[in-house]
């Protein structure tokens, strides 16, 4: 039997959530990274900082800051039980940029969940003005001429929101 859309849709994103797992176990040496990242981060980095920071600020969150070489086991205490912490971040070296990292695979899911919630609430208030436009009275031609141009949009815009957007990042992740 034939996959749906939908299905391999959610077999892809399973099977590249199994691989971005895999991935976050296999660090690089210590020798690669010598100098931590929070302090690149405060110095010649201060540039994207100050991006990141205003984008996070336009978007009503608080931009969190590199003060310490602190991974992000440090910042899950609540989010995590204690003895799944080991588990969780099985790597213990490179703590603000495994932070880092972590940061950017949380944020990029956190926007995934967001465009998701926004599509589904577009897509219901377009399909609850479909009808709208079904029930209302359509006997004269104006009314129906009317009527079919704003079903025409509607159906446009639920089509534009069949469609995924791709977004691409920069390589953040390397493996050795």
């Amino acid at each position: 039997m034939a996959l749906t859309s939908a299905e391999k849709q959610k077999r892809y994103r399973e099977r590249q959530k199994e691989k971005d797992a895999l991935a976050s176990k296999v660090t690089t040496t210590s020798a690669d990274f010598k100098r931590p990242f929070w302090q690149a981060w405060n110095e010649e980095l201060q540039a994207y900082a100050n991006d990141f920071g205003y984008y996070l600020d336009e978007a009503g969150v608080s931009a969190p800051g590199f003060e310490g070489d602190q991974g992000p086991e440090a910042f899950s205490a609540e989010a995590f039980p204690k003895e799944a912490l080991d588990e969780i971040f099985p790597d213990l070296s490179h703590g603000s940029l495994r932070r880092a990292e972590f940061m950017v695979g949380s944020l990029k899911e956190a926007a995934e969940m967001l465009a998701t919630a926004v599509n589904a609430y577009k897509r219901s208030e377009i399909k609850a003005r479909l009808a709208e436009l079904e029930a209302s009275d359509l006997s004269t031609v104006e009314a129906k001429r009317g009527a079919l141009n704003e079903a025409a949009r509607l159906n446009k815009m639920l089509d534009q929101l069949e469609k995924q957007v791709r977004i691409t990042f920069p390589q953040w992740k390397v493996t050795g």
